[in-house]
């Protein structure tokens, strides 16, 4: 693919801070590309700081370790940027961060008057990667983003914003693209305060005394029905999740990942059925409504209870492919893009682990386009 044409660069510097524009040609027409300056805050609060964060004396903006622990109450501290924006769109948020652990790998963010959302919260420790973000809707002209504590022990380098929904830093080779994450990981509960229980019980094993620790765990309880849900609107995406089901002799138990959530009644879902007779689980794949329940595809896999088995969706334009342990992928094609929620739904009498939930954006590697400097 011929590279992008860089076609113009204007660097600005006011009292509002200072930032990079740039428009790049593209295949679908100009993309913008904008660069914040992480170093020159209009204001800033402890215990955000801006200091040596890079191994080669790089600036950036960081909060020390141990103070300022939002998950533990201690929130407090922000830093507020300026900057201008050319034309109304949609842009895309990417940061370049550097988590410790579990319990310190995200930051508040906040444009103008609309709601905060999380940046982070993804699994990458010890090492500088790029952190795709949230997208926003902004006007042109000039425009505010708050940073705000959620961890400590947390830095950033640069802030970057596109109308491009391919393109992507592309000087640091690590580049983490999950839209979603949750780990249970005991500080802040992961996201498990976001979730939605519809039925059911749902708990996260021991998180205040656990802190960051593997075994942290999402355990879902059932009677007879038990779900619980996250909204989201994500489309063209993959939804990855460990599961780990128990012999509770209920030959009629379910146990189901849900994607395309858009309601309590209206979802995709990969059923797994497993009977206690064998080591094979009967899954299938159903569409849910209001009104019925349409099975779209049927197969078997090797299962195992009390271990560990790794499920993955991978939702396109006109097909899902399901990939469950080293299994080759089961593809079903559909009639329209899915998007929404995800969920875990529970059917009969039993118990079911879950960890390590991923929802990532699904790219197309020959079509990204690289930011340009």
């Amino acid at each position: 693919m011929r590279a992008p044409t860089l076609q113009k660069i204007l660097l600005f510097g006011t009292a509002m801070g200072l930032y990079l524009l740039s428009a790049i040609n593209v295949h679908h027409g100009k993309s913008v590309h904008i660069g914040i300056d992480i170093n020159k805050p209009l204001r800033i609060t402890w215990p955000f700081e801006i200091s040596v964060v890079g191994d080669m004396g790089e600036r950036g903006l960081r909060i020390a370790p141990k103070v300022g622990r939002g998950w533990l109450g201690e929130a407090g501290g922000d830093a507020t940027y300026r900057f201008y924006i050319p034309q109304d769109g949609t842009y895309h948020l990417w940061a370049d961060c550097l988590w410790h652990d579990a319990c310190s790998n995200a930051i508040y963010a906040q444009f103008n008057d609309l709601d905060k959302a999380i940046i982070g919260n993804d699994p990458i420790y010890h090492q500088w990667h790029w952190v795709r973000g949230f997208t926003v809707e902004l006007k042109k002209g000039s425009n505010t983003l708050l940073l705000s504590n959620h961890s400590d022990n947390v830095s950033l380098q640069k802030i970057m914003l596109t109308t491009s929904a391919l393109a992507k830093p592309d000087d640091v080779g690590n580049v983490f693209s999950d839209v979603f994450y949750d780990g249970f990981d005991g500080c802040d509960k992961g996201n498990f305060g976001r979730w939605q229980v519809v039925s059911g019980e749902w708990q996260v094993l021991d998180p205040a005394t656990q802190k960051v620790d593997g075994k942290n765990v999402l355990i879902g309880r059932s009677d007879k029905d038990a779900l619980i849900m996250f909204s989201g609107n994500w489309v063209d995406c993959s939804v990855s999740v460990s599961v780990r089901t128990f012999d509770n002799k209920d030959s009629g138990g379910s146990v189901g990942i849900c994607f395309g959530l858009k309601d309590q009644t209206t979802f995709y879902e990969l059923r797994c059925h497993h009977e206690r007779a064998d080591a094979k689980a009967r899954m299938q794949l159903v569409q849910n409504t209001a009104d019925q329940v349409n099975i779209l595809k049927e197969f078997e896999v090797p299962w195992a209870h009390e271990r560990w088995h790794q499920i993955e969706i991978n939702m396109e334009a006109d097909s899902i492919a399901i990939v469950i342990d080293d299994q080759d992928p089961v593809q079903t094609v559909v009639s329209a893009p899915i998007h929404g929620g995800i969920g875990f739904h529970l059917e009969g009498k039993g118990i079911t682990h879950f960890d390590d939930v991923h929802v990532r954006q699904i790219e197309n590697n020959s079509g990204v386009i690289p930011l340009a400097e």
